[in-house]
């Protein structure tokens, strides 16, 4: 019977995070990291796999970086784990003892509950690269493209896939449905929504908001996708792209506490309710860092941060989670969007009182240099009884996406807006925008003097 210290089921962010930290902190220790795919692709890179990068095996995360650190990388499929004797359980029969455990089993796409949805030309985004090939293999014969959800991975899809057809000068009719007023409203400002759909609709992409589909019609293979107002648009493919689902189900199976909607229980150490294992990524369950509510939050940095956390706890508890934030970042056509904290939508709704502090400076210094924005614009949303910032919200240049990180930073700092304006920071004409203007410090600024 084969053993290793500690073993990790789940081969992508949070895991392999996990891994590289235990080696790090625990060179001594045996490392086994356990996968059912043949490699792991970068999971936020994948809708990029259709268009700029033109091939699946251009988004892959090299195993060599692991193998060198002593990381034993076995591919399998984990059908089941005995904790009394602490013994996984493989497929072909084979096992494997552990003395502690982390399960990185991440996520699983959500699939509405509807009519045609097992019908041929229907998929979802896996992270399997057996599955995405066969998109990508699909996409290649397609005419006619549905995206069901808009929301980060539906419209970095939609964005790809139009991109794909011009590449191959075969264009791609694309058509996003979104249920929502605006895509990408759950996590950027309305303002920002508009300027994405601005920007798919430049790359001819149809928009169809405030639609919600009904139905997947077809014999054998999908051939229309038929909405709740009765309307039916022809396609050949159609992408569900409306979320994920913490995968459980091993979990389950096992005997941990978990729920469904959550995940698994862990507790501020990433532990589940069995102390010798733990739990990280999209798999574990969340409570938001703003709020301490219940949090659906499921992205690659947040899983990479849990990850670390576990490995860190395994042997002596060092490190905590704060919560999950929900830090995000995307481009779309020329546009860069980032976000992190709430939305001042999601603020009414928790009855959060806040005060908005804005920006609108070129991001480069003087205006004329190459590459400047000149409408770059942030929005700082800073609590009305305490002050401090709860959200922050870039439209740009790529440049967005590092300055919502340092709004992340602020956020779990608990800084407030006299603390923001008053910030120092590194500023060039070729880089950003001018130290006279810079837009973390000037929309604090108008926020501080708001909040008296």
């Amino acid at each position: 019977m084969k053993k290793t210290d500690v073993a990790i089921v789940g081969g992508s962010a949070a895991g392999l995070m996990a891994a590289v930290t235990l080696k790090k902190r625990h060179p001594e220790k045996e490392v086994a990291v356990i996968r059912d795919v043949t490699k792991t692709p970068v999971p936020c890179g994948i809708p990029y796999i259709y268009g700029t990068l033109g091939a699946v095996d251009k988004d892959i995360i090299p195993d060599n970086k692991f193998l060198e650190m002593g990381i034993e990388i076995i591919q399998q499929k984990v059908v089941d784990i005995n904790r009394k004797q602490k013994n996984i359980i493989f497929s072909n029969d084979n096992t494997l003892t552990y003395d502690k455990l982390i399960l990185g089993t991440g996520s699983k796409p959500m699939v509405p509950p509807m009519p045609g949805v097992d019908l041929g030309n229907v998929f979802t985004i896996s992270k399997d690269p057996i599955a995405l090939q066969q998109l990508y293999t699909a996409l290649e014969a397609a005419k006619k493209v549905i995206v069901i959800g808009g929301g980060f991975i539906g419209v970095e899809m939609a964005e790809q896939i139009a991109k794909m057809g011009n590449n191959a000068d075969n264009s791609i009719d694309v058509t996003i449905v979104e249920m929502l007023p605006h895509c990408l409203m759950l996590a950027c400002e309305e303002e920002f929504c508009l300027q994405a759909e601005d920007e798919l609709r430049q790359m001819g992409i149809n928009l169809l908001t405030n639609s919600q589909v009904k139905a997947l019609e077809g014999d054998g293979k999908v051939s229309s996708v038929k909405l709740a107002d009765g309307k039916s648009l022809p396609t050949d493919l159609v992408i569900i792209g409306i979320g994920a689902i913490a995968n459980i189900d091993l979990a389950v199976k096992m005997g941990l506490d978990a729920d469904p909607r959550g995940g698994i229980t862990v507790n501020e150490f990433m532990q589940t309710s069995d102390p010798d294992i733990y739990a990280a990524g999209d798999c574990a369950s969340k409570f938001s860092l703003i709020t301490g509510k219940p949090s659906g939050i499921r992205l690659a940095s947040v899983a990479c941060t849990e990850g670390m956390i576990a490995a860190s706890n395994i042997y002596q508890t060092t490190r905590k989670t704060m919560g999950a934030l929900g830090a995000f970042a995307t481009k779309i056509g020329n546009r860069s969007i980032a976000a992190a904290g709430l939305t001042t939508s999601a603020a009414t709704r928790e009855e959060i009182e806040v005060i908005v502090g804005e920006a609108t400076t070129p991001n480069r210094h003087p205006g004329g240099l190459p590459g400047c924005v000149m409408d770059m614009k942030l929005k700082l949303l800073f609590r009305k009884d305490t002050g401090v910032v709860v959200g922050g919200h870039v439209s740009g240049s790529e440049s967005a996406a590092d300055m919502v990180n340092i709004i992340a930073v602020a956020i779990q700092a608990g800084l407030n807006a006299e603390q923001l304006a008053t910030m120092q920071y590194a500023t060039h004409p070729l880089l950003t925008a001018s130290p006279l203007s810079y837009h973390v410090m000037l929309a604090a600024e108008n926020a501080a003097l708001q909040l008296g």
